[in-house]
């Protein structure tokens, strides 16, 4: 017998795929592209698709093995499944004619990795559109809601365990009955070891308990194809590759990429696991004060008496421990440079204009490089509650007021080239580069904006907060240059040539607190494991990194949603004028908390499974 294609030499589910693969860009939740920006990321929903579809036979090829025809009859067939929601299409919704779907195995295979929903087959009947989250059926293996659900990647992982051990001679059921076993003998095994009380310590028991894990998943995959992905990026290919249970492999030259693979796709699955703590045993690696904040939940309780604290996910607990101790220990260093209003309130926000000067020799007035006027223009707000500046000028100075309501007048600054609100005179790009590059140009503070319960609130900044800006202390500037951008983007024709340019003192202020502090932190990882201990600080490596994107001077602002936009909204770096400058110690959704909380969601979607690459 010859070998049998592969499905996706055959057919693909081309239209479902890249429906779902359009959504998979705007899912933020807990998705592998919030834990760190990598470039030409692959939607997670093709990646499943094309994988699945590269690691089974064609049902419907002369030279498929029996078993697997039987497997795909068993699996995804109509007495297997209520409602059966593997039949084929009655009429095709995509088609202009009416066209119904042969009802076989490949076409079943097909509906499994993705089929539209019988809401979205009716909408297109009469052109109404759908919202793109009720697009696909609930039960296909692309939905992005199903990364996480057991009963539908059980199906896939069955299929490709069927396909890669049909050579055996076993049956269909068999095979069925053989995966179970074996994915069974994981889970008692992870249950038998994560159940055992202060499992870190490593002791002989609990090393024999880890091994015998470690014997009960190699068991596992042993069974199962390799994937390897050479050139893996981001992670995409082999986070789901390990998703659907082979054993996978990322390989990367670059070593963000090598970093970012070790986070995406094996710590959380390797260390996300949960963890029983002693009494004793926590209040020494956490303290008192955290164990009296533990709530109930988490108790383990015995004759009234709390004996130990039980953690469902051990690594994303401590990365949120460690990131929130990392950054109020920063904040007390530094929490200084960003005083509070007199009522105690925090701005979450600052915003800063570049200052050019009028070439006019008779004029020489300092003007903001503003390219219009408006700071919030909310989608949910009419034109009356829309916030910009008003220019006041008095004897050729220029400052601001704040008001609501429309202000469509043109802005000073038009690709570079600053008009004079004073004279009138134009000083051009060419002249407002010099200024920038000798030093001349310099950043000013026009706006703060604070949150309450009502929404943003814009208004001057306090003689206060002017102030406290000349007294922070002067920071070394890293010194590794920037490369030319073959992308776009021009900063180096304005004499930003260097990384450490990008920032204001008080940005670079932060970013050595954080790094000093992340140093400090590091004592209290003795108690761990030594790869535990590098898991926990690269992901605090990443809350660093992320927070870093976001506090640059070449930050955007953006209108319509009254949030901080990180800098690499494209791949480059482009000039800015006016920029966000983000309070990294508030609750905004831009802050540094906001960034630790994207890098939690991600440990605890992706940590739901054993199988690490």
């Amino acid at each position: 017998m010859g070998q049998p294609k592969k499905l996706i030499e055959v057919a693909m589910p081309i239209k479902e795929i890249s429906a779902e693969s359009v959504r998979d860009k705007s899912i933020r939740q807990g998705h592998i592209s919030t834990l760190h920006i990598w470039w030409a990321r692959r939607p997670l929903p093709a990646c499943r698709a094309v994988e699945f579809a590269s690691l089974i036979p064609d049902p419907l090829d002369i030279n498929c093995p029996k078993t697997f025809k039987e497997a795909v009859e068993i699996l995804l067939g109509k007495e297997s499944n209520i409602g059966d929601p593997y039949k084929p299409y009655d009429d095709i919704p995509y088609t202009a004619a009416f066209d119904r779907m042969e009802d076989n195995p490949r076409n079943r295979v097909l509906m499994f990795i993705g089929k539209f929903s019988d809401e979205y087959c009716a909408n297109e009947r009469i052109g109404k559109p759908t919202p793109t989250a009720n697009m696909i059926s609930n039960y296909s293996l692309i939905k992005s809601e199903n990364k996480t659900n057991v009963t539908v990647l059980s199906i896939a992982r069955k299929l490709i365990w069927v396909a890669h051990n049909s050579g055996n001679g076993y049956s269909a059921r068999k095979l069925i009955e053989d995966y179970e076993n074996h994915y069974q003998a994981v889970l008692d095994a992870e249950t038998e070891l994560y159940s055992t009380t202060d499992r870190h310590k490593q002791t002989e028991v609990i090393l024999n308990k880890g091994k015998k894990l470690n014997r009960a998943i190699e068991s596992y995959l042993s069974k199962m194809p390799k994937v390897f992905d050479p050139f893996a990026g981001g992670g995409a290919i082999p986070l789901e590759a390990a998703r659907l249970g082979c054993k996978s492999y990322g390989n990367d030259l670059n070593p963000v990429a090598h970093v970012i693979l070790k986070g995406s796709t094996e710590f959380p699955q390797k260390f996300g696991k949960p963890v029983v703590y002693s009494r004793d045993e926590f209040i020494l690696l956490y303290g008192e004060t955290k164990f009296n904040k533990i709530s109930n939940e988490y108790k383990v309780i015995k004759n009234g008496e709390v004996i130990g604290i039980r953690i469902q996910n051990r690594l994303s607990f401590d990365v949120e421990h460690f990131g929130n101790s990392l950054l109020v220990q920063t904040e007390k260093v530094i929490g200084k440079y960003y005083p509070a209003d007199k009522n105690g309130n925090k701005p979450v926000a600052y915003y800063w204009a570049k200052v050019g000067t009028c070439m006019n020799p008779s004029c020489r007035a300092e003007v903001p490089l503003l390219k219009q006027f408006y700071i919030s223009k909310r989608r949910s707000a009419n034109e009356n509650q829309w916030i910009h500046f008003k220019p006041i000028i008095e004897n050729g100075e220029i400052n601001f007021e704040i008001l609501a309501g429309k202000y469509d007048e043109e802005g000073w600054n038009n690709r570079g080239n600053l008009r004079c609100p004073v004279c009138g005179n134009l000083t051009d790009v060419k002249e407002i580069k010099r200024q920038c590059k000798e030093g001349i140009l310099y950043d000013r503070l026009i706006c703060v904006i604070e949150e309450n319960k009502d929404g943003k609130v814009f208004r001057i900044p306090s003689e206060e907060e002017l102030a406290v800006i000349k007294t922070i202390p002067l920071q070394e500037i890293p010194n590794e240059s920037i490369q030319k951008n073959s992308a776009g983007g021009d900063t180096l024709s304005w004499g930003i040539t260097k990384w450490g340019e990008m920032y204001s003192n008080r940005q670079l202020l932060v970013m050595h607190s954080l790094i000093n502090e992340k140093k400090n932190l590091l004592e209290n990882f003795r108690h761990f494991e030594k790869d535990y201990s590098i898991a926990i600080s690269t992901y605090l490596a990443f809350l660093i990194d992320r927070i870093a994107m976001r506090n640059t001077r070449h930050n955007t602002w953006h209108l319509q949603q009254d949030t901080i936009e990180k800098v690499f909204g494209r791949q480059a770096i482009s000039m800015v004028f006016d920029y966000p400058e983000m309070n990294p110690f508030s609750k905004f959704t831009s802050s540094a908390y906001s960034q630790l909380e994207q890098i939690i969601n991600y440990i605890d979607e992706e940590s739901k499974f054993f199988n690490a690459s």
